[in-house]
């Protein structure tokens, strides 16, 4: 690099002064700087301080403040509106909210002071040890190999730690931000940049990164209250079903008790019974809705069709067959796919009830299944009242379906049935398609629903 001028002396004096209060240093340099015809932008960009902070040591050492015009002949306008375009880059970084409200910036200046747009915005990252690209304009990705730069002998992490602006290669000028991060500029010759460019650009570098930094707590900051409102949202909820869902088959238990008591019919003590069937229910699903919020951490190779044959045996399914069209192994949480096949069949079922067929407990149009669970898992039958509920693979995409012969779900409702608590029934909880998606976002699948081939209701996940 060339030699500063005309603070060539500006590091010796540093050097002087390592020993002194930081006050002392700054309002020397700040001195030498003004007495040396340097503007305020300049100082400013020199020493590190605010403009403010320059106009103010000046008044206080009653030094010669810096002009308001230099009188340097045919550059004085060059000179002034760079430390312009350094003014507006540094406050349009500090608002900046957006990627591209700190790329532009920060390639203008680049593009003043060295003739380069290949520039790349590294922030350092504590956790990972490394420095991570964030901002990568087009020449830049086709000049350098952007990666993250990991601790070690790589000379852009050298220039990190030493806080020292390095030329990483004949072509490529390293600026580093303090603990913040680097800024590499490419297609420039590195060796002959004037060191006063560089030492004004690291305002700039700073800004930048500091911008990013910004941008990426306030969305952390943003996604953990948006965690917290859906945690907040859940606990209401759950307090919701204790106070309301709980409320109505304990109340039906106690009326029927009270007649059980009073006629000694056993009639009404089987209606108690039921009451605290659907107690346990309505228990069991809370629990389970709680679960599935929480992410997947034990995915494990399954089959299709094994799983779905072991949830069909362990649902109600009176009058009611499976048939598996075709399968294929996937990565998933069995005991929670499980869960997902469990209530898409009970929802099938009760979805595909007739007036003779006692419907299921958790779907989206009835109440409560009667019979025991259903061991017959085998293909359909002839009856013709015999509801089929059908699994299989997509044809396109990579996932699988859940289908029955029943009469479908009706298009207005099929924007509503996923929501918490949804149900037209006065026995239904209005949780079963619910913790389906929750398992499928757990997943992080898909699920949409459409009509099957015979017009019943068809569930498709996708993206497995």
């Amino acid at each position: 690099m060339s030699d500063l001028d005309p603070l060539s002396d500006i590091d010796a004096v540093e050097a002087v002064l390592a020993d002194e209060s930081p006050a002392t240093r700054e309002g020397l340099l700040v001195a030498l700087a003004s007495n040396r015809g340097r503007s305020t932008a300049e100082i400013a960009a020199l020493t590190g301080l605010s403009s403010d902070a320059v106009e103010q040591w000046v008044e206080a050492l009653d030094v010669e403040g810096p002009p308001a015009e230099r009188d340097d002949g045919d550059d004085d306008g060059t000179d002034r509106s760079r430390f312009e375009l350094v003014d507006a880059a540094v406050r349009s970084l500090v608002k900046s909210e957006t990627i591209d409200g700190i790329t532009e910036p920060v390639t203008d200046v680049a593009d003043e002071f060295f003739g380069t747009t290949a520039v790349a915005v590294y922030r350092y990252d504590g956790l990972r040890s490394e420095l991570v690209p964030e901002i990568v304009t087009p020449a830049a990705d086709a000049r350098f190999e952007i990666e993250p730069i990991a601790e070690g002998g790589d000379p852009r992490w050298s220039a990190f730690r030493s806080d020292d602006p390095t030329a990483a290669a004949s072509t490529e000028l390293v600026v580093p931000s303090e603990t913040l991060g680097i800024v590499r500029l490419g297609g420039l010759d590195a060796d002959a940049v004037d060191e006063i460019d560089v030492r004004t650009f690291r305002p700039i570098a700073t800004a930048a990164i500091g911008a990013i930094e910004r941008r990426r707590r306030i969305r952390v900051l943003e996604d953990d209250r948006a965690e917290l409102k859906g945690k907040n949202e859940d606990l209401q909820d759950f307090a919701n079903i204790v106070s309301h869902d709980l409320r109505n088959p304990l109340s039906v238990a106690e009326g029927y008790l009270d007649l059980a008591v009073e006629t000694g019919d056993e009639e009404y003590v089987r209606e108690v019974e039921d009451a605290h069937e659907r107690i346990d229910r309505i228990i069991e699903h809370t629990l389970t809705l709680a679960r599935q919020g929480q992410g997947i951490d034990d995915a494990e190779p399954v089959d299709l069709e094994l799983i779905a044959r072991r949830a069909w045996r362990t649902v109600e399914t009176p009058n009611a067959t499976l048939n598996v069209a075709d399968s294929t192994t996937f990565d998933a949480d069995p005991d929670r796919l499980r869960q997902l096949f469990e209530n898409l069949f009970r929802n099938s079922v009760e979805h595909g009830s007739t007036s003779s067929r006692p419907a299921a407990d958790d779907s989206v149009e009835h109440g409560s299944t009667g019979g025991q669970p259903s061991t017959d898992d085998s293909e359909p039958g002839e009856t013709d009242d015999e509801l089929v509920v059908t699994v299989g693979t997509l044809a396109e995409g990579n996932g699988f379906f859940v289908a029955d012969d029943g009469p479908g779900i009706p298009v207005p409702e099929r924007s509503r049935i996923f929501e918490r608590g949804y149900t037209d029934s006065d026995d239904g909880t209005g949780f079963g398609l619910h913790i389906v998606r929750e398992i499928v976002d757990a997943h992080r699948w898909s699920i949409s629903v459409t009509d099957s081939d015979s017009g019943g209701a068809r569930f498709e996940i996708d993206g497995v």
